[in-house]
This record gives C-alpha cells, structure tokens and sequence, in this order.
C-alpha cells in the first residue's frame, strides 16, 4: 500500500470524531491538528473515553451477532457475543451516567448538555436490547432482527458522536502533536473494525451480494490492515510511533497473525466464492477472538497514556 493510501485511510479512521480545537493548517501532504487531549486523571477521563468507544464497538458486536445467530451460524458463539454486548453496555452507558469506580470512572456525569446526550442513547438502546432478549430466546424471530437491522446503525452513529464530545470534555488544557490523537483514535476503532467485518460477512454468507456491500467489507479490511501496520511499524509521515511497549508489541503482532490466517477467506468471499459451515464459523469465531484481544490491547494504551 502506497503512503498516500495509508494516509487516506487513517485520515479518514482517525479524524472523523477527534476532540479537535484550533486551526487547521497544511504541512506537505498532510495535515496538522492543534488537539486537546491529555485526560483528566481525578475523574477518569481515559476511562469514559474507553468506555464510550466500548459502546460504540458493542452496537456493532450485537448486529453482527445477531445475523449470526438468526442464521444459525455457531449459535452458542453468537448467543454469548449477544450477552456481552447486552450487559456490557448497560454497565458502561450507566458509568458514564453515574460513575463506576471498578471501571475507573471517578463520579457521575457533570456536564448538563452530556448527560441528556448519554440519556437520548440509552433510550434508544432499550428498544435494541428488548430485541437482543427475544433474539436469544427466539433466535427466529423475524421482528425482533429486523428491530436489531433498523437500530443497529443510527445507535452507532449516535455512540460515534458521544465519544467525540466525551474526548472534547475530558481533556486537559494542553496541546498534543498529531500522532497523540491518531494513534489513540486507531486504537479505539480497531476492536470495532472485527465486528463491521464480522457484520458484512454474515450478510454476504446469508445471500447478500450488493455491491455495496462488499466495498464496504473491503474497505473496513484496508482500514484496518493499514491500522494495525501503523500500530506495530510506527507511520512516520504522520508521526506515529511503532508501538510503545514490548507488551503491546507483542499482543499486537499476536492479532496480525491470526488476522494472516483469517484473510483469505474474506478474499474467497469477495471473490464471490461460496463459504461453508466451518468456514463461516471460523470467520465469525476468529473476528471474536481478535476483537477481545484488541480490546485489551487498547486498555494497555489508556493506562500508557496516563503515565507519558
């Protein structure tokens, strides 16, 4: 991939929703970012911004679930993600709201304007979570998919939105260089990235061919392949650093590898090739796998960035 295509595709990872203030000025190809950004440690800043991005993961690990189980691939796999997603978001939505010390959230919500932003999400992820409990016990049930299909997207977007306030909010008043922000944007985004994937695949396995569909798919991978090489080499034309520690190294070149082993069937599918059974279940098993260790991978980061 060229250095222009890497830098499109983490521009258009990264800034999208990035807590940014200041003017935006050229320098050679791209381009710099005054941001706000190191957390406030007295309130959890870190960890509400980790929260916020887990929701917007978890709208995404429910869809794709959901296709799964509603098209009886690994059932006992998609029921548990269902699970995860389910009580995982109600715990993280309610921290946010009112604070969760285990979760390293540190008092409710003061800001006004927030919490009635946080409150508009937890409504609208009522009507998604009623469906996610009559999925698991109707895996069947064609209203309750056809809520989670409706729901799943405008939540997202919603979840999208409240993780850029949040990284405008709990910043301290100093400015960090452009790799800052963008490497712990990447970071967020990729535990996501598995269930977009995930998600696009199950449409494509259940009959669903458009051709919108498979761009989409192909672009999540490029974004994130071009992440993960940034995260592990360092990206220096945007100033990324290779990763910072031995341990976040290693963990990230454990999820390159077993995303190698992964990729040739995602090529199959945009080939148009039919998958089977076990492929299917391989897919849906190993982009589980990668986002669990993603997301441990990214609360590395958080606790990185509290101390540097």
């Amino acid at each position: 991939m060229s250095r222009y295509a890497l830098a499109a595709l983490l521009t258009s990872l990264s800034f999208g929703n990035a807590a940014l203030s200041g003017d935006l000025t050229a320098q050679s190809d791209f381009k710099v970012y005054k941001v706000v950004s190191t957390f406030a440690d007295d309130v959890g800043g870190a960890e509400r911004i980790e929260a916020a991005e887990l929701l917007r993961t978890y709208t995404q690990e429910a869809a794709a679930a959901a296709c799964y189980l509603f098209n009886g691939i690994d059932p006992e796999t998609a029921t548990a993600l269902l699970l995860e997603a389910r009580h995982g978001f109600d715990r993280r939505i309610d921290a946010l709201l009112q604070g969760d010390e285990s979760l390293g959230i540190i008092g409710p919500e003061p800001k006004r304007k927030t919490v009635v932003e946080l409150e508009a999400i937890k409504a609208d992820w009522r009507e998604m979570a009623k469906a996610i409990d009559v999925l698991i016990d109707q895996p069947d049930s064609v209203e309750a998919i056809q809520v989670i299909k409706k729901a799943n997207v405008p939540l997202f977007e919603k979840t999208q939105t409240l993780l850029a306030h949040l990284e405008g909010e709990y910043a301290n008043p100093a400015e960090l260089t452009q790799r800052h922000v963008v490497t712990l944007e990447i970071v967020g985004r990729q535990a996501l990235m598995t269930q977009k994937i995930a998600k696009d695949s199950c449409k494509i396995f259940t009959g669903n061919n458009a051709s919108e569909i498979k761009e989409r798919l192909n672009s999540s991978i490029n974004i994130y392949e071009a992440s993960m090489e940034a995260l592990i080499s360092g990206y220096p034309p945007f100033g990324i650093p290779p990763a910072p520690t031995e341990e976040i190294l290693n963990a990230l070149k454990k999820v390159q590898t077993d995303w190698k082993n992964t990729r040739p069937l995602l090529e199959k599918l945009l080939a148009g090739e039919v998958a089977s059974n076990d492929e299917k279940v391989f897919l849906f098993q190993h982009m589980e796998k990668e986002m669990h260790m993603l997301e441990k991978i990214a609360h590395a980061y958080v606790v990185h960035s509290k101390d540097h």
